[in-house]
């Protein structure tokens, strides 16, 4: 007994989602569809896997009966069968074998918010999920990934087919993988991870039931971003620190933290908090909560407004910050746009509370966001730095 024992707390350790010389979790989504907008500085040989403990590769999506397919087949040539293609000219090392070498787990992350209609239905049924489950296993056989991240947006949600059924479903779902990554992770060697990517504010959480998925999950990705974007009817920060008043309490980083481990009671050293490499650009917009048309697609272009935009653009505007809600935001010198993003200001505060309140770690939307041409990555290292420097 005492033997068996010491072997499984051997294998705790080497299987500990923690990479080497880490303190915390810095866990990067990479878009496998990235590159069709930046061209070669969105591709594995310009991440920075020295900087990070893991990479969620997103996405592949749900079909209606349970298997998998993928979000960008080009992208997957390229990224997970090292294969030539538009944005690399010659067969190269896959991204899963880059993290390796290097001591990064990859996961593969399923759904997002463009392709999660199907989870219903899939959820919805013993063959489904088994199929779903099935499906996922045999992507980690033919691409070596070290477990999954599921990114169901939302239970529950109407707008992508969910239904009251999904709250039970969701966790039965995540019944089943967690099942089959513990019996094919023990007929391979090797301990397999479940996350998921989950929502930041209390109603959407009303949809999942959070004491069994807690318990089901490695650790649990908390999106903590898009608190406000162009869909609102006023402008608002995309993801403030603290509340920046008192209308906007239970819309912030603290805020959804609290909701996690006070009201569900989960353990702070299982919940990795989002950092947004993206921001957001308000049309005809001049104040942080003012009257605005929508997203502007003028000076930023249709794809988004992410870190590398706004720097590039950064002469345009003027910069203001938000003491209370420790976050910058920009006015267009026109006056007629407004820009709310995280800079490395406003990251080194998020890092330091995410040491201050014992978390697990990060998680950033998305890893290529940063991705400069000079080869700087300027957020990352914020990130890197502090979490790699605790006492």
């Amino acid at each position: 007994m005492k033997n068996n024992w010491i072997l499984m707390f051997g294998m705790i350790l080497c299987f500990s989602p923690i990479a080497e010389g880490q303190n915390k979790e810095i866990i990067g989504y990479f878009p496998s569809w990235k590159w069709r907008s930046r061209d070669a500085l969105a591709v594995p040989s310009k991440i920075r896997y020295d900087k990070l403990t893991m990479l969620n590769y997103a996405f592949f999506y749900p079909l209606k009966d349970g298997t998998l397919a993928s979000r960008d087949s080009v992208g997957d040539e390229m990224f997970l069968r090292g294969k030539r293609g538009p944005v690399q000219p010659e067969a190269c090392a896959t991204i899963v074998d880059r993290a390796h070498q290097h001591g990064v787990k990859v996961l593969l992350s399923i759904g997002g918010w463009a392709d999660s209609g199907n989870f219903p239905e899939v959820a919805a049924s013993d063959a489904t999920r088994a199929r779903f489950a099935q499906s996922c296993l045999e992507q980690i056989a033919q691409y070596g990934f070290d477990g999954i991240d599921l990114d169901w947006e939302f239970p529950g949600y109407a707008e992508h087919g969910g239904t009251t059924d999904d709250r039970g479903n969701f966790t039965r779902l995540l019944q089943t993988c967690r099942d089959s990554l513990e019996v094919y992770g023990k007929r391979i060697g090797k301990r397999l991870l479940l996350t998921a990517a989950l929502p930041a504010g209390a109603a959407t959480l009303e949809h999942y039931e959070m004491d069994n998925v807690a318990r089901l999950l490695d650790m649990l990705n908390v999106m903590t971003y898009d608190y406000s974007g162009t869909w609102d009817s006023l402008s608002g920060h995309n993801a403030p620190l603290y509340a920046p008043t008192q209308e906007d309490s239970s819309r912030n980083f603290d805020a959804s933290f609290r909701l996690y481990t006070i009201n569900f009671k989960i353990p702070p050293s299982k919940i990795n908090l989002g950092i947004p490499f993206y921001g957001h650009a308000f049309a005809d917009c001049s104040s942080i909560y003012g009257n605005h048309t929508g997203a502007d697609t003028v000076i930023f272009s249709a794809h988004g407004c992410f870190y590398y935009d706004v720097l590039n653009l950064m002469d345009r505007f003027d910069r203001h910050w938000d003491e209370r809600a420790k976050v910058p935001y920009l006015v267009s010198r026109s006056g007629n746009v407004l820009v709310t993003y995280d800079d490395e200001e406003s990251i080194r505060h998020k890092v330091q509370y995410v040491i201050d309140r014992g978390a697990l770690g990060v998680i950033i939307w998305e890893i290529t966001g940063d991705n400069l041409a000079d080869g700087r990555t300027p957020l990352l290292d914020v990130i890197h730095s502090i979490l790699t420097t605790i006492e």
